[in-house]
């Protein structure tokens, strides 16, 4: 083998180690976003009502003690209505969208504090 053939051949493989290096540090960045964190909604009860959080990595990211959209200071009247308002805003959230809610989106969902 000449020296330009295994100058060709060191030329191509290191070409290669780099590709797959890179490659493998692209997938593991993709991998670890921030669509691998732990989301979760947790009711709790105030004041003659409920509200909500939603936790993110086990912080507290959104502390909703009324309720969204509707006028006023009013709490949910039960803890399953604070979780399922709770839920679809985890839902808008991890889903990359606004995490806001809307009264006609309440009162679609059978929330009748909304109304």
């Amino acid at each position: 083998m000449t020296k330009r053939n295994i100058i060709i051949v060191a030329g191509i493989v290191v070409i290669a180690l780099a590709f797959f290096a890179w490659r493998s540090s692209h997938n593991a960045s993709q991998k670890g976003g921030s669509d691998m964190l732990a989301v979760a909604v947790e009711p709790f009860e105030i004041h003659n009502g409920w509200g909500y959080r939603v936790n993110v990595d086990g912080h507290t990211y959104i502390y909703q003690d009324i309720i969204p959209g509707v006028p006023g200071n009013r709490v949910f009247r039960s803890r399953e209505n604070a979780l399922r308002v709770g839920n679809v805003v985890m839902d808008k959230l991890t889903h990359h969208k606004i995490p806001s809610m809307s009264q006609q989106e309440l009162i679609n969902m059978k929330i009748t504090e909304a109304e």
